[in-house]
């Protein structure tokens, strides 16, 4: 017989996301303004979100919580992104990395000021950091499964480490994106999708795009 608990869970976990998405949403428009994570009170990320006060702490033990859950709402996205290469039968075709660049740089401009925070706390929270490492670690372990399937059907180069050059390319794709939207206009990102999709397709592919 099912568990009378399931839904109840089930319940719970849809509104917790909700939560969770109201509070991005809130939380990247006070930064837009210019507002700090570290400036932002729990109050006033309430009322912006359209929650109480004691709404929020039925769901996140504190901000760092917040941000915590906050930082897998925004690398699901970023994975989303990537998907439209991973995702695809053959991942042969150059048009599907460059979709998938796109998509992540759009994330990344999306979320930018939230990034930056997740950036600034992880040097001096430890969960922080810790959530954020094991995060895009999630999504190298994911690319080095497409590497090795890659691999496998030829069109990949056989000689590299399928997780070192995940991790590399991971990071270098993070890092990149951390460093250079910020201060550059949206019309940049096109450019900059064009460039990481020529490197990450010439460190992997046997075939010329």
């Amino acid at each position: 017989m099912p568990s009378v608990t399931r839904k109840p869970q089930a319940k719970r976990q849809e509104r917790r996301q909700q939560f969770e998405r109201r509070l991005l949403d809130a939380t990247e428009r006070l930064m837009a303004t210019g507002a700090s994570f570290t400036e932002l009170s729990v109050d006033r990320l309430a009322t912006e979100a359209g929650i109480s006060r004691a709404s929020f702490y039925v769901y996140f033990e504190d901000k760092g919580d917040l941000l915590r859950r906050l930082a897998g709402q925004v690398f699901a996205d970023l994975a989303d992104a990537a998907g439209q290469w991973w995702n695809v039968s053959r991942r042969r075709d150059p048009a599907d990395v460059n979709a998938a660049m796109t998509g992540l740089v759009a994330s990344y401009r999306r979320h930018q000021p939230l990034l930056v925070a997740l950036n600034e706390m992880s040097a001096y929270d430890a969960a922080v950091g810790a959530t954020y490492r094991d995060i895009l670690t999630a999504i190298s372990d994911r690319l080095a499964a497409v590497i090795e399937e890659g691999q496998s059907d030829g069109v990949i180069r056989p000689e590299l480490s399928a997780a070192t050059a995940a991790s590399t390319l991971t990071w270098m794709a993070e890092r990149t994106c951390q460093q250079n939207l910020p201060g550059r206009p949206e019309s940049y990102d096109a450019e900059l999708a064009a460039t990481l999709t020529q490197i990450v397709w010439g460190a992997l592919y046997l075939e010329a795009p």
